[in-house]
Formats: C-alpha cells, structure tokens, sequence
C-alpha cells in the first residue's frame, strides 16, 4: 500500500474512498440487473413485495428461532407499525458507527453486523448464524481479553438442545406453551448480545493496550515487546 501511495503520489486515503466508491457501484450495478432480470422472467414487479416486502412487513408469525414472531404477536395492533419500524430500524442502525469506529478491520464490522442481523432478522434460521460463527477463529488472538467467552460458549450449547426439546414438548406432548420455547429464543438472542459486545470490547482493549501499555508487536516479522509510560 506504501509503494503504491508513492508511486501514484495519490494519498491513501483518496485510494480507499475511490475503491468504496468503485465497489458501491459495482454492487448497484450487478443488483440492479438481477432485478431487472427478475423482473423479465416473472413478467411484472409483484415479486418484490414477496421478496422484500414480506421480512420488512412481518405478516407471518410462525414461530423459528428468532424474537421477532412473539415479540409481534404479543403486540396491540394499533402499536405494529411504530414499533415494526423499530425493530427493523436495528437492521441498519449499526453499520455507520461501527464502519467508523474500526475502519482498519472491515471483518469484525461484517462479522457485527451478520450477529445483529442474525439477532434481529424476523425469520431467523440456524442458517444466519453459521457465518458468524464461522469467523469466530479470525478474533483468536483476542482470547487472553475476552470475558464472557466460557459462559457464553456453555449457553449457546445448552439452549441450543433447549430449543427443539421445549419445541416438542409445546407443539407434540403439549405439556408447554410458547413462554418455555420464547424464553429459550430469547436467552439465546441475549447471549449472543453478549459475545458480540465481548468481541468488540475486546478489540478495543486490545488496540489501548497496544498503543498505551506492554504489548507484542511484530516489526519487520520480528516479535517484540512494547513499552510505553
């Protein structure tokens, strides 16, 4: 990235907003074909309301493994929209202070935002958690400032073989309600609250660490210590 910045004389931070900028228009681009596309194929434009329309509405509470069909039918109708709107405002309410708050590690901006999405998406599936959990691996060298870790490992396994033994006991031996099964959702929404704040607030402790106390660094792929008073 040096080189390049001294080569071209362009700074480095002019090449970062022309790469978003030219990967904004390359994503606008390719989405806005596969619309049209779609849109050749089925014949008219009704597919977005099946598409889109249906997870920003909500009209179908079945339960899954999400918050959001208790949550909405538990709710006086004449309060829906409001707080619909809220509900699915936390989809993107995030993104910005997170993107500027760690611009320098776009993962762990994508790896928060696929948990919150995971949390809050209404038709939540054992699919949108995947992911996230996939990256967990690439924050290994956060491990020594994380502080919830073993607890939140152990409740994710235990609700995890909650869900479908309270899930059979309401909808097969009818021995439960949906309190037991929601109660199980939303622990392990919470928790996963949990290891996502415990990731980022671990990242930040480690970036103080490095800057203001004792803390490896690696200088032309040589380990070192660092002491700063």
């Amino acid at each position: 990235a040096v080189v390049s910045t001294q080569s071209t004389g362009v700074p480095l931070f002019m090449q970062s907003k022309r790469v978003a900028l030219l990967g904004t228009l390359s994503f606008g681009a390719v989405f806005g074909m596969l619309h049209y596309a779609s849109y050749l194929v089925s014949g008219s434009w009704s597919y977005l309301s099946s598409v889109y329309g249906f997870i920003l509405l909500v009209p179908d509470y079945t339960p899954n493994i999400g918050a959001a069909w208790y949550f909405f039918s538990e709710m006086f109708s004449h309060f829906t929209v409001l707080f619909l709107s809220v509900y699915q405002l936390n989809l993107i309410l995030y993104a910005v202070p997170l993107s500027l708050k760690f611009p320098d590690d776009p993962p762990l901006v994508i790896f928060s935002l696929l948990m919150v999405l995971a949390m809050f998406k209404p038709y939540t599936s054992v699919g949108d958690y995947t992911v996230p959990f996939a990256m967990l691996p690439i924050w290994a060298h956060l491990s020594k400032y994380l502080q919830q870790s073993y607890i939140v490992a152990i409740a994710t396994v235990v609700l995890t073989l909650l869900w479908p033994v309270l899930w059979y006991l309401w909808t097969h031996c009818l021995n439960a309600n949906s309190n037991f099964y929601f109660a199980i959702t939303l622990a392990f929404v919470l928790f996963q609250s949990f290891l996502l704040s415990d990731i980022i607030f671990a990242k930040m402790r480690r970036d103080y660490a490095r800057e203001h106390g004792v803390e490896s660094k690696k200088v032309d792929d040589v380990e070192t210590v660092v002491t700063l008073n």
